[in-house]
C-alpha cells in the first residue's frame, strides 16, 4: 500500500461498523488488518491452536504438527487433521461497541511416515487474514465537511509440503516448503457533503503466488522415564512474487449503492513486484511423561518463545525495497500450555468413568503484534481451555489399527485498546477438529 495511504489510514480514530462474513476458509474482521499483509495467523492445526500454538517443542506421534517440520520424523501412523472454528468479537471505540462474527472451514493436514526416523507432511491453512469495513469523518478548509470509507477482505493461504529425518535417537530435523498464494482487495472512499464535489475512490488489489522455506530441529533428552523435548526453528526473510492493481477515479454515488464512474485520476498496473516476508525464530520446551508401552504421553507441559522481524515486512514493492514498512516494531510472543489424561497420570487410582479418559488442555499466550498507532503498540493476550475426546479404535485385519479424537476448544482473549480513541477487541473463538489415524503399509506374515 502506498506510503500516502498508510499516512492516511494512521490517522483512523473514529471506527463504526465492520461485517458479518462467513466464509469457506474464516474470514477476518479486525480492523488492524488494514496494515500490511493483514493479521498473521497461528500456523497450526486445531489440536495446537488449542494449545495455544505451543508446537515449536511438540513431538507428537499421532498429529500433524506444521509449525514444526522436525516433529514429521517422530509419526507412527497415517495422520488426517481437520478442522475449523466460529469467533465472536466485541469491539468498542470512543463512539460505541457492536459485535462481529465470523466462522468456518480453517485448515486441513495429513501426515505419514516413509521409514523409521523420516515423515511427510502436506497440508493448507490460513497465513494471513483481511477484513475490514470503517469509517471516518472529517471537515476540510476547502472542500467542507466529508467522509472516508475503507474496505478489505481477502488474505493469504499457506500449502506446505513438509519432511521430517532423525538422522539420531537424540536429535531430528525438518523443513517445510510452503506455497503462499491468494489475494486482498482494498478500497477507499472519500465522500463530500458538496453534492457539486465528485466523490473520489481508491481500489488496490495485491496478488501474491510463490515459494518459502521453514527450517526445525529438534532434541530429544531422555529423564528418568520422561522426556524434555527442545525445539527451534528458523524462518529466513524472502522476497515473493506478486502484482498490484492500483486505480483512483471519481464516481457518482447512486441510491441503489452502487457507483457511476467519471474520469480516471490514476491507474497502474504492475505484475512483475514483490512482498517481503519478515525472519522468525523460535524455541520450545515441552516436558512429557512417558507410558511404557504408549507413545501417548500421561501430561505435557510445554513453553514457547517466538520473535518475528516485523519491522522487516514489506508489503507491494517493485524496482526498490522500500526502506520502511508498516510495522514500527519486532514482534514478540510468550506461550504456556498444559495436558494431561487423568487414568495415565494416576494409574494407581484405578478411574473407571469415561470422562479419566478425556485429554484435558489449557493454554496462555501473550505479545505484542508489532503495530505502534499513535506512539502506543497494539498488545494481545489469549487464554483457552479444551478436549481431546477419543473415539476408539477399529481393526478390519489382524494388526490393523485406525482410531480418531475428536478436539473441541474455547479461547477468549483480547487485541488493542481503548486508549488514544482506538479500537479494543474482546474475542470468544471455539475450535472443532478431528484427527483421523490409520497404521497404512502393513506386511502381512500370513495370508
Amino acid at each position: 500500500m502506498p506510503n500516502g495511504n498508510m499516512n492516511r489510514i494512521n490517522k483512523i480514530v473514529i471506527f463504526l461498523a465492520l461485517p458479518f462474513s462467513i466464509n469457506a476458509q474464516s474470514s477476518g474482521i479486525s480492523p488492524y488488518s488494514i496494515f500490511g499483509l493483514g493479521q498473521t495467523q497461528i500456523s497450526s492445526f486445531t489440536y495446537g491452536e488449542i494449545l495455544g500454538g505451543t508446537q515449536i517443542g511438540n513431538n507428537s506421534a499421532f498429529y500433524v504438527n506444521s509449525s514444526q517440520p522436525a516433529s514429521y520424523s517422530q509419526l507412527k501412523y497415517t495422520t488426517l487433521d481437520i478442522g475449523g472454528s466460529y469467533k465472536a468479537v466485541h469491539q468498542t471505540s470512543g463512539s460505541g461497541d457492536l459485535w462481529n462474527t465470523t466462522g468456518g472451514f480453517r485448515s486441513m493436514g495429513m501426515a505419514l511416515p516413509l521409514a523409521k526416523g523420516l515423515g511427510l507432511s502436506i497440508g493448507i491453512s490460513p497465513y494471513t487474514q483481511v477484513g475490514y469495513d470503517m469509517r471516518t469523518a472529517g471537515i476540510d478548509n476547502n472542500f467542507g465537511n466529508f467522509v472516508q470509507l475503507f474496505n478489505g477482505k481477502g488474505g493469504i493461504n499457506k500449502a506446505h509440503v513438509g519432511f521430517g529425518y532423525m538422522p539420531f535417537s537424540i536429535m531430528s530435523f525438518g523443513v517445510n516448503f510452503n506455497y503462499l498464494f491468494g489475494s486482498s482487495d482494498r478500497s477507499a472512499k472519500m465522500v463530500f457533503d458538496d453534492n457539486q464535489l465528485n466523490s473520489i475512490m481508491n481500489n488496490e488489489r495485491l496478488l501474491v503466488s510463490d515459494w518459502s522455506l521453514d527450517f526445525g530441529s529438534m532434541i530429544h533428552i531422555p529423564l528418568q522415564g520422561n522426556r524434555l523435548n527442545i525445539g527451534f526453528t528458523y524462518s529466513p526473510s524472502q522476497d515473493l512474487s506478486a502484482s498490484h492493481d492500483n486505480s483512483s477515479f471519481t464516481y457518482i454515488p447512486n441510491s441503489s449503492g452502487t457507483e457511476t464512474p467519471l474520469d480516471t485520476v490514476f491507474s497502474a498496473y504492475r505484475p512483475n513486484g514483490f512482498i517481503t516476508l519478515p525472519s522468525a525464530l523460535g524455541i520450545g520446551l515441552q516436558y512429557e511423561k512417558l507410558v511404557k508401552g504408549l507413545n501417548l504421553p500421561a501430561w505435557s507441559i510445554s513453553f514457547q518463545y517466538k520473535f518475528t522481524g516485523q519491522k522487516e515486512l514489506r508489503d507491494f514493492w517493485y524496482e526498490n525495497k522500500p526502506n520502511s514498512g508498516p510495522y514500527e516494531e519486532n514482534s514478540q510472543l510468550i506461550s504456556f500450555s498444559g495436558s494431561v489424561i487423568p487414568v495415565l497420570a494416576f494409574p494407581e487410582r484405578r478411574y473407571k468413568s469415561a470422562t479419566s479418559n478425556l485429554a484435558y488442555r489449557a493454554s496462555f499466550r501473550i505479545g505484542n503484534t508489532g503495530l505502534v498507532i499513535n506512539e502506543k503498540s497494539i498488545n494481545s493476550w489469549q487464554a483457552g481451555l479444551g478436549l481431546g475426546i477419543p473415539l476408539g479404535g477399529r481393526t478390519i485385519l489382524p494388526g490393523d489399527i485406525k482410531f480418531a479424537t475428536m478436539h473441541f476448544g474455547f479461547q477468549m482473549g483480547n487485541l488493542g485498546t481503548n486508549n488514544n480513541q482506538m479500537v479494543n477487541e474482546f474475542s470468544l473463538l471455539a475450535l472443532l477438529g478431528v484427527t483421523l489415524n490409520d497404521q497404512w503399509f502393513l506386511k502381512f506374515k500370513y495370508r
